[in-house]
């Protein structure tokens, strides 16, 4: 998912080479976002839950600390700060990690995916009902249609189910619920560090949180079993999914702007899709498509640009931190 520390860019036109490389750039995160899903399916039997995200945010962590200081920026920042990016972190990270995580151990990469697409919309509606922003006709209809479209989504993928499914698909939307609030409160206290150090901290963050409930996990016996395979996907969760990918994100938000860099968001599901079906052997029936397309047709109704020209720093026009996400 993407970071609001990531959208003070500029919409400005860049020539045409520079453009380019931007949007290949944020195809390469959207795709590693996406497969994100699939690789912690793919090691969720191997790798607890709790464990496995703070090993992908220590990862993460080493990398990004290592670009600060590459980029010889300041890393350090005051005390009180740490107030918010701990928060941050815990939602953004920590339990984004943990609720996606648990998710896919009851869930499919599929569903999980495009139940956490939605985020925009549930962004709307938390301006709406703790900032007191304006949602007009059009935003309202995107709101009930993808919200309708992730009902369908649930219900399809848990017919007959009396547990399992059910548990993962409310998990998989409880982690945009944290990235909504991530989002809002982002939106107000990380334009004051620039991007690379207030993602650093985030992650940071977000990797203390998550180290006690790992102990934790470890102490109940819940011990990860290190093969070839939970090794190298964990080491690429870590280093390319989340480090690599918001250095990604950060240069192509820079060199495309926010506005256009917005359509990336439905990418990512796509990518799920795509590498869940002949890794993890996922079907994809009529109702799934159905419902996908439902969720991604209210988002993008509530992303859609009003007619006047929207600034690259409001809040339709950044991506998903998650993962989204930071994903």
């Amino acid at each position: 998912m993407s970071d609001p520390a990531a959208t003070q860019a500029t919409d400005t036109r860049p020539p045409a080479t520079t453009e380019l490389a931007g949007h290949l750039l944020l195809t390469f995160t959207a795709v590693m976002w996406g497969a994100s899903f699939v690789g912690t399916k793919l090691i969720v039997d191997a790798m607890p839950p709790l464990t496995l995200g703070f090993l992908r945010a220590v990862l993460a962590t080493a990398l990004l600390v290592g670009c600060v200081r590459l980029a010889r920026q300041r890393l350090s920042l005051p005390w009180d700060e740490w107030r918010w990016l701990g928060l941050l972190g815990a939602l953004g990270v920590g339990y984004f990690y943990i609720g996606l995580n648990l998710a896919l151990n009851w869930t499919t990469a599929t569903t999980a995916s495009l139940l956490s697409l939605p985020y925009p919309v549930m962004t709307a509606v938390g301006a709406r009902l703790f900032l007191k922003e304006t949602i007009g006709p059009r935003r309202a209809a995107g709101i009930a249609v993808a919200l309708a479209g992730a009902a369908w989504l649930t219900l399809a993928t848990t017919q007959g189910s009396l547990g399992g499914a059910w548990i993962g698909n409310l998990l998989a939307f409880s982690t945009t619920i944290a990235w909504t609030a991530y989002t809002l409160i982002g939106r107000e206290v990380l334009h004051r560090w620039p991007p690379l150090v207030a993602t650093t901290h985030v992650v940071l963050a977000g990797t203390v949180t998550l180290l006690p409930l790992a102990l934790a996990e470890l102490a109940t016996g819940r011990v990860p079993r290190f093969t070839v395979e939970s090794v190298a996907v964990t080491a690429f969760l870590g280093l390319v999914c989340t480090g690599v990918a918001y250095l990604t994100w950060n240069r192509g938000l820079a060199l495309v702007g926010a506005t256009r860099a917005s359509v990336y968001l439905y990418v990512q599901p796509l990518a799920v899709i795509l590498l869940a079906i002949p890794i993890l052997g996922e079907r994809l029936t009529l109702p799934i498509v159905a419902g996908g397309l439902v969720v991604i047709l209210g988002t993008w109704l509530v992303m859609r640009p009003e007619r006047a020209r929207p600034s690259p720093d409001e809040p339709h026009s950044s991506y998903p931190a998650p993962p989204r996400q930071p994903g």
